[in-house]
């Protein structure tokens, strides 16, 4: 059975999900959630779990799920600075203790060694996963306000509707 994705329009061969599923996740900007990762399994979840309740009802459910990602992303991002700083603090004191250089050039040296280096790529990598997820809470938040508002001009609508008024037609 094949598929059609609404946001890029590309044909998927694999057995696909609850297109109310897929509608939900592509409204914030999820077109194509991936099965190995854990947060768009935790966000198709999350959405199946409120498939009966309102829209509203499931970017709150999102949230919750993101928010437990983005508190994972924090304590990597903390971890990971904590490793890189006692990298270079603790190779910049043992350089200097041994052979005598200065504290600059040894620094330096701990920056550029291949640990550093890789610690330094873990710490940015764990900086954005945090962001991006901070980013997206922000993106259900708009999502939700959006939502907000098309109900409220709904309900306007049908206001003026039931006192007899007739909308212009353009």
């Amino acid at each position: 059975m094949s598929a059609v994705d609404a946001g890029t329009g590309e044909v998927i061969d694999e057995p696909g999900l609850d297109p109310r599923i897929l509608r939900v996740l592509a409204s914030v900007g999820i077109h194509r959630p991936d099965r190995t990762d854990h947060l768009h399994v935790a966000l198709v979840n999350a959405v199946g779990r409120t498939l009966g309740g309102s829209y509203g009802a499931q970017l709150i459910a999102m949230r919750f799920e993101v928010a437990q990602f983005l508190r994972e992303a924090g304590e990597a991002y903390a971890t990971a600075k904590a490793k890189y700083e006692h990298h270079i603090a603790s190779t910049t004191v043992r350089e200097v203790a041994a052979h005598k250089t200065s504290r600059a050039l040894a620094q330096q040296m701990a920056e550029g060694s291949d640990d550093g280096h890789r610690l330094l790529l873990e710490l940015l990598v764990a900086e954005k996963r945090e962001q991006w997820l901070r980013k997206l809470l922000d993106t259900f938040a708009a999502a939700g306000d959006n939502h907000r508002t098309d109900r409220a001009d709904q309900r306007a609508a049908d206001q003026f509707q039931a006192h007899g008024h007739v909308p212009e037609q353009r």
